[in-house]
């Protein structure tokens, strides 16, 4: 056997041993959904089940190697409710922590120092769950499961699930940090095809919308005619169409960062990078937030369904979506444009 046959057999071996270790981490990962889906009660023909299983294949060997089988399963199968809107009971999450709790356990020793403050967040999670969760609104118990599998991540590794570090002494703070931000996040998500124009907006006097190139990218943005983008222009305030001047501008910025929002890690490297300063954990969500509903915040500002509240005189989702693309420069606020033409 010459050195060329050699080297094609050693790769084949090496291949069918990835193979290997790939299939056995599959079925290992099976085992795991199959024990979930058995304390749930859901069987085979449960579009969940049949959705999780699908996801299986399509992991990297990688993710498979990092992440323990017990916890892979719980965000295959948060993963597959998100997909087909599946929305759990408190029982099904309860069953859910219970046997992740049961795998972290079996790693923890009597006498370990944090067993107690393992014990008690555990408690006070099953405690929420059982008195609370019928009182959650539509889009916390949508978002809920993310942030069990986030907690039970910080639980078992002292990082959350995408590898940020939270110290899991800090576990059950994370846990209601987290809750509390879905009050801002649900903001984001109202439904504005039930809100009407707040007045019959009339041209600025004196406004011409001579920045073609705007119109045009505006245009291209909503699918709108360039009449109507250029209508709508006119009748916006000096702030609005400031801010929409600023987004359009920083639109290719807007569109990279779309794309990784996805990843919360990687938009926080790229976004402290580009900004030169450090960002909250609880700043680049909101900027996420802001970033995935950024054509929303374009048609309602050209529409004017941002209803200012009438105790506060501003709109407290466009405030909140502002504030998302203030904090990754995407556009500016008004204390920064003063300071600008001052200058």
């Amino acid at each position: 056997m010459d050195a060329n046959e050699r080297k094609s057999v050693d790769l084949g071996l090496k291949q069918n041993i990835r193979d290997d270790a790939s299939t056995l981490l599959r079925e290992s990962l099976y085992d795991a959904l199959l024990q979930y889906f058995n304390n749930l009660k859901i069987s085979s023909d449960d579009p969940l089940f049949s959705t999780s299983m699908s996801y299986v294949e399509k992991i990297s060997v990688r993710e498979l190697q990092v992440q323990p089988n017990f916890l892979e399963a719980v965000r295959v199968i948060v993963q597959a409710a998100r997909e087909i809107g599946y929305i759990f009971d408190h029982s099904e999450l309860s069953d859910i922590l219970t046997i992740a709790v049961g795998e972290i356990r079996k790693d923890r020793r009597a006498e370990e120092k944090n067993l107690q403050t393992f014990d008690q967040v555990v408690f006070n999670i099953y405690k929420d769950l059982n008195e609370n969760y019928q009182s959650f609104n539509d889009f916390l118990k949508e978002s809920y499961p993310e942030i069990l599998v986030n907690v039970i991540s910080v639980i078992h590794s002292g990082k959350d699930a995408s590898g940020v570090r939270i110290d899991s002494y800090n576990a059950e703070a994370y846990y209601r940090t987290r809750k509390d931000q879905q009050d801002v996040a649900q903001s984001f998500n109202l439904d504005f095809s039930k809100v009407e124009v707040s007045q019959v907006r009339k041209p600025v006097a004196g406004r011409v919308i001579s920045d073609q190139r705007l119109v045009d990218s505006l245009a291209q943005i909503t699918g709108r005619t360039t009449e109507s983008v250029s209508d709508a222009l006119q009748g916006l305030s000096e702030y609005d169409l400031n801010s929409i001047k600023d987004l359009c501008s920083n639109y290719n910025k807007l569109q990279k960062y779309y794309d990784i929002a996805g990843d919360e890690r990687e938009f926080k490297e790229i976004a402290e990078r580009e900004l030169g300063r450090k960002l909250l954990d609880s700043q680049v969500q909101h900027a996420i937030l802001s970033v995935r509903r950024s054509k929303i915040y374009i048609e309602n500002i050209l529409d004017d369904k941002f209803v200012p509240d009438k105790s506060h005189g501003i709109n407290h989702v466009k405030h909140n979506l502002e504030y998302g693309y203030q904090l990754i420069g995407i556009i500016q606020s008004k204390r920064k444009r003063k300071n600008r033409r001052a200058d």
